[in-house]
């Protein structure tokens, strides 16, 4: 029996291969893989057809991450042809959402399994991705980006992807045999997304003072590493170079530039890491091109889908671990939230952030950091007394986090609510950390410990006390 191989088609053809496999359906669930590896000539295409067709097609619901590049599905005047359902956004989507033109689907990464498998609201009848093939085995990779794609997969109808074999060819769970795929196109397909990669030596003051906080007092060795993409979780990595830390291992829901740096170096080696030693693990790649060609064909580092990297039972099973992560804002009651900057404006999403606060609920596990500068660029304070009304947390004042600024570490776990508040207070900007601290103590809803003063460093406060200045 002859193997099954995918169909050569123009990307021109998608959209009356789908009209024609599902003419009798009222809509279409297409799952579209996302981040570096959106498969962008597969979108654009598929929108043209959409947008210049006139006889009545199934409604399009596109479900997808992060969409880095040009996303004419969004455009005005779409919406009754398709719809974005996005789980993060950026950019056009971003806009989309903020005038009502597209769907903002609340979801951690480790939770996506569950929202588009079988008999789910959203399983995909349609999933369009990028992919790479390996010339020596004929296998496919996914590369850069895994995420949910493979419970996309196994219950979509129709599988199409573009290949871009100057895309990385990434291995572990990334690898695909050529019968999971229905239709591929090879002509007219568009490069992966790369952005410059940070310079780890020249962060703010503020950013360098969080990253020594946290390399001081969190940070040890053969501890197992998430860290976000940022400016934040940029200065950690600066730090964590020239800290001498050894054995570091990764597991993580995306990997950047700064933990390709620390692996170059051999600080990050895996060696010790009780679950998938010997290779970092991660969900996504995300960077420049050197970070890139540093992944391809690198069993050191290895993909898995997020709800494996982001699974309570993968953190739990790393310890130490250690999750960094930035935010909006953090308020007096310890709730944290990253979707939206406030009810009307939405930023992008919870992302995974979730998951691993709530599977380091345990000290036992390790640490949950929200690194934040304590204003921002206008200079508005990152921490307020209360969060914006209505908007999602990602984590609320029952979850065990860490929040650090450039002024200081508030430990937040274990701490009653009247001690929270006065900890988040104490390491705001001076700007608003007295007129902050003036109005717990004067509230006689947050309950004090005996004897304590205005002044007065309270529990689970750190302050800094470093040479670096602002």
């Amino acid at each position: 029996m002859n193997k099954k191989e995918p169909k050569i088609i123009k990307k021109e053809e998608i959209a009356n291969i789908l009209y024609d496999k599902f003419k009798d359906r009222d809509y279409i669930n297409c799952y579209i893989g996302s981040n570096a590896a959106a498969p962008t000539a597969l979108i654009e295409a598929l929108s043209k057809s959409i947008k210049q067709s006139n006889k009545k097609r199934p409604f399009f619901k596109m479900i997808h991450l992060l969409l880095p590049g040009r996303v004419p599905f969004v455009d005005q005047g779409m919406q009754d042809k398709v719809k974005s359902y996005s789980i993060f956004s950026a950019g056009e989507v971003r806009e989309a959402a903020n005038d009502g033109r597209a769907y903002y689907l609340p979801c951690t990464l480790g939770n996506m399994d569950n929202v588009i498998g079988k008999g789910r609201r959203y399983e995909p009848d349609v999933v369009i991705l990028k992919v790479r093939r390996n010339d020596y085995t004929g296998e496919y990779s996914m590369g850069l980006s895994v995420e949910a794609l493979h419970t996309a997969i196994d219950h979509a109808k129709v599988i199409i992807a573009e290949l871009d074999q100057d895309m990385a060819f990434t291995h572990g769970q990334s690898v695909l045999d050529e019968t999971s795929i229905d239709y591929i196109v090879t002509q007219g397909v568009k490069p992966v997304y790369d952005f410059p990669a940070p310079d780890f030596d020249k962060s703010s003051g503020a950013e360098k003072r969080i990253g020594e906080l946290i390399a001081q007092h969190f940070i040890q060795d053969e501890a197992t590493l998430q860290i976000g993409i940022g400016k934040i979780p940029d200065a950690v990595i600066g730090t964590i170079k020239n800290a001498g830390f050894k054995n570091l291992g990764v597991q993580t829901e995306i990997y950047g530039d700064g933990l390709m740096e620390l692996q170059k170096l051999g600080i990050i080696n895996n060696r010790k890491k009780k679950l998938d030693m010997g290779y970092s693990a991660t969900s996504m790649v995300m960077g420049s091109k050197e970070l890139y060609d540093f992944v391809n064909m690198r069993l050191a580092v290895q993909m898995r889908p997020c709800q494996y990297t982001n699974s309570a039972d993968t953190i739990r099973r790393n310890t130490p671990f250690i999750s960094i992560n930035t935010a909006m804002g953090v308020d007096f009651y310890g709730n944290i939230w990253t979707a939206y900057i406030d009810l009307k404006k939405y930023y992008g999403g919870v992302g995974g952030q979730p998951d691993f606060i709530r599977a380091l609920d345990d000290q036992d596990y390790g640490v949950p950091i929200i690194a934040i500068k304590s204003v921002t660029n206008k200079g508005e304070s990152k921490i307020a007394p209360a969060h914006p009304a209505g908007v999602s947390l990602t984590a609320s004042s029952y979850d065990p986090i860490v929040v650090v600024t450039e002024y200081g570490i508030a430990d937040l776990r274990g701490l009653t609510q009247g001690l929270k508040a006065l900890a988040t207070a104490s390491i705001a900007h001076p700007k608003y950390r007295d007129g902050f601290l003036k109005s717990i103590f004067d509230n006689p809803m947050f309950t004090k410990p005996f004897g304590y003063i205005p002044g007065k460093t309270p529990p689970g406060v750190i302050m800094y006390s470093g040479d670096t200045k602002i």
